[in-house]
């Protein structure tokens, strides 16, 4: 049996911010396409589970229990893993709290026997803490043709210069780019 694979799937500013320095992100949905949303829904069904920060959970949950759609159906259906240390109760679910060590609740994770990947949503801090941990085995990465100035980054802060190898790569019709990268060891 292998181990499944996390998965830190991002949407990035050309100058590699994930939200605007008070957290908003409204700045990207300008470039997603069908072409785009093709591609988002075969990650999403390759999912096994949801990983994803209390605010991530706290809103993504009432945007996708009230949406429908198959990218919705993917968003609700699957199982999520929320990490926080304050959240009590999951309303959007099926879903579980780890409220312990991180890299302690990822390997839990992994080691399950369920099917897909840990696909891992949202915000730069919880990317940004599971990327210094060492805890990433493939960033599924979208830039976007736009430049914010400053923001949040999930490589923030890092110990050391993280090498990745591209994977895979395609270009949507927006300009937005879209690349796997994994981790070079």
């Amino acid at each position: 049996m292998s181990e499944r694979k996390v998965v830190l799937k991002m949407v990035l500013s050309l100058d590699g911010f994930a939200t605007s320095l008070d957290g908003t992100h409204e700045w990207m949905f300008e470039w997603f396409g069908d072409d785009s949303n093709e591609r988002s829904l075969r990650a999403l069904q390759e999912a096994g589970v949801h990983a994803m920060g209390r605010r991530s959970y706290e809103i993504m949950g009432p945007h996708w229990a009230a949406s429908a759609g198959p990218i919705a159906t993917a968003m609700n259906d699957k199982p999520k893993a929320v990490f926080s240390h304050t959240l009590e109760k999951a309303n959007w679910g099926p879903a579980e709290i780890f409220g312990g060590d991180l890299s302690a609740g990822i390997a839990d994770l992994k080691a399950r026997d369920d099917e897909g990947t840990v696909l891992v949503h949202g915000g730069p801090d919880f990317g940004k803490s599971l990327t210094r941990l060492g805890l990433v085995d493939e960033f599924q990465l979208s830039t976007v043709p736009i430049a914010i100035g400053a923001g949040r980054s999930p490589f923030a802060d890092l110990n050391e210069h993280l090498k990745l190898e591209v994977v895979d790569e395609q270009r949507f019709r927006s300009g937005a780019l879209a690349q796997i990268l994994v981790p070079k060891r």
